[in-house]
């Protein structure tokens, strides 16, 4: 039978801009520089993980490898060994090619992801045949199915993927999954001349799950996993496509077994798109967070077609309705001088998003971008870990890159100095969502979804204290007092069990300062746990996954957090409510068991 090895690049991963970890999207882009604030995660490689479900032959996938593994693994004779790798990670990959070569030379290389995109404009054909059989920069389960000769239009499943979360790190340094996946549709037609994932699909929307599938494959997360507090339904831009969404929404409003009351789902959105929406409808659809491509102030004006509209007031108008907003801002078009990307980046600030990116214009290869600076002669060779959201590769025409670089960290810095931690933006969300709810007409809003964002505020307290204490400046206290006084004017004085988990957190938040003082997180950028998922293609899995989980390389010390954090957690949450059980008012319910494990967005 044919045998087929998956894999990402081996690990240790290249640091990236500002000496973060790759893969730690939080800690490396949304959440940068909010000093003790900022949070660390993890995600998987969901992409590679729909491709081992949607073919009949048995596979393995091997997430963030060492090498002396990959080397046992290669000489076994896979028939196919499939790479699904960033750009960034170039000359980690083709050094795998080559031991596959050497190691296992019937054995035929196929190469994936964005970093295929860029290795195939960026070589000759002779240096990529020596290097790999096949390179896939589209779809990857039609590709190997046909690489198979299977149906290429058979249904496409997405059982159970892995799930990613992240968490404050002193918290909880290895934070579990919470969040689900499924993937609505690959590519994007709105063309930016930037974007890789536009050129991936030959500037097309490929529809990967109808809306009953997606709501079904949600359903399936909530009840196999039921502390998930949100799904992300992955597509470029899924708002555009306004009769999917309102299907799901329509779905998600009839369903009995969990409703607005439990689904929460986050997905790509520009202005554009939004503006076919009257706000009002978005949460009774389940829309719960997204992430806006902002790019630019004047993007419009450049004739970036998903910018179209005020961003400031879309933003704000999703805020007030309890919807969460990421966005991004990219400094260093052609457009902008050193006046008006002050004005950009104070545009940005303004828009008050709950979690933020800021990153650099650069030519990713295959893009139109590229070959357009190729031909002014503006394209110059950096090393390949220089190919990322920070990087650079190409001729400014006003500035020089430490400007930009500067200018990035001048950006964080502003946002973090004007509205305080990420934790706090959330908990305002939070509270926005539930004031709006609680007004609505409409029963399903109150009677439903106000309690959701009641529940999420309810976690987010315990962070009030530390957060106040160690606010950057008078501004963010005063904001954040603020809030608190919005939340006892809501929901009454904390619980004991809340307070007693605020100076928890106070705690732990002294000793992180203090850590941060001797030796700062970014002296340490993560790196992944490697992982194996074997998929045997028997029907036999884990909780009713078609994958086994295996840990190649023990841990002990990561094997000990785990195993002792489920005893700390059931013990606190049993004290915690034995707690408000005791000293809650008379005449009053206790409120719910505060989790041990934050739960953050």
């Amino acid at each position: 039978m044919t045998k087929i090895l998956f894999s990402t690049p081996c690990q240790p991963y290249p640091i990236q801009f500002n000496n973060v970890s790759l893969t730690d999207i939080s800690f490396q882009r949304f959440t940068q520089q909010q000093d003790i604030f900022t949070l660390s995660g993890h995600v998987h490689c969901q992409g590679v993980h729909t491709i081992a479900q949607n073919i009949s032959v048995p596979s393995i996938f091997l997430e963030y490898p060492t090498w002396d593994y990959f080397e046992k693994e290669v000489k076994k004779g896979y028939d196919f060994v499939g790479i699904s790798f960033f750009q960034t990670c170039m000359d980690i990959t083709l050094d795998m090619c080559k031991m596959i070569r050497k190691l296992s030379p019937q054995s035929k290389i196929v190469l994936g992801h964005y970093g295929a995109l860029a290795l195939n404009a960026y070589y000759p054909e002779d240096f990529k045949k020596e290097h790999a059989d096949y390179i896939c920069k589209g779809e990857g389960v039609s590709f190997f199915r046909k690489l198979l000769g299977e149906p290429v239009d058979a249904p496409i499943t997405q059982n159970l993927l892995p799930r990613c979360g992240d968490n404050l790190p002193w918290i909880d340094h290895h934070p579990k999954g919470n969040m689900g996946w499924v993937t609505a549709g690959l590519g994007c037609p709105s063309a930016c001349d930037f974007c890789a994932t536009t050129e991936m699909h030959d500037n097309n929307r490929i529809q990967i799950s109808p809306p009953d599938k997606i709501f079904e494959d949600i359903k399936k997360v909530y009840r196999t996993y039921p502390d998930t507090i949100m799904v992300s339904i992955y597509d470029e831009d899924w708002l555009k496509y306004t009769n999917e969404v309102r299907e799901v929404g329509r779905l998600i409003q009839e369903d009995t077994e969990f409703g607005l009351r439990k689904i929460n789902w986050v997905s790509p959105s520009s202005v554009e798109s939004l503006s076919q929406y009257d706000f009002d409808e978005l949460p009774l659809n389940g829309f719960k967070a997204t992430f806006i491509g902002v790019e630019s102030k004047f993007a419009p004006k450049e004739g970036y077609q998903k910018r179209t509209g005020d961003a400031k007031d879309t933003i704000h108008s999703l805020l007030k309705r309890g919807i969460s907003c990421s966005g991004g801002l990219m400094l260093g078009f052609d457009f902008h001088d050193r006046v008006n990307i002050l004005e950009d980046i104070n545009y940005y600030v303004a828009c008050e998003m709950t979690t933020h990116q800021i990153s650099r214009v650069f030519p990713f290869p295959g893009t139109p971008l590229w070959d357009r600076l190729q031909e002014e002669g503006r394209v110059y060779d950096v090393p390949w870990v220089d190919i990322n959201f920070y990087g650079g590769g190409y001729k400014h025409k006003n500035f020089e890159p430490h400007e930009i670089e500067h200018l990035i960290l001048e950006g964080y810095r502003k946002f973090y100095h004007t509205w305080g931690p990420t934790v706090m933006r959330q908990l305002k969300v939070e509270l926005n969502g539930y004031d709006w709810c609680r007004a609505s007409n409409n029963p399903l809003l109150r009677d439903q979804r106000a309690g959701l964002h009641k529940e999420g505020a309810e976690m987010l307290y315990p962070m009030i204290r530390a957060c106040e204490h160690f606010a950057p400046n008078g501004l963010v206290r005063r904001r954040i007092r603020q809030t608190e006084e919005r939340y006892i004017k809501n929901f009454g004085k904390p619980t004991p069990s809340q307070e007693i988990m605020s100076y928890y957190v106070l705690t732990k938040a002294f000793q992180a300062k203090l850590q941060e003082h001797i030796d700062p997180q970014n002296r340490h950028p993560k790196q992944e746990p490697f992982k194996m998922y074997i998929y045997e293609k028997n029907g036999k899995g884990e909780n009713g996954s078609p994958y086994k989980v295996v840990y190649p390389v023990r841990d002990k010390k990561y094997e000990f957090y785990r195993n002792f954090r489920g005893f700390k957690e059931d013990t606190f949450k049993k004290l915690l409510g034995y707690v408000d059980n005791i000293w809650a008012p008379k005449g009053t319910t206790p409120g719910p068991i505060q989790e041990f494990r934050m739960r953050l967005i």
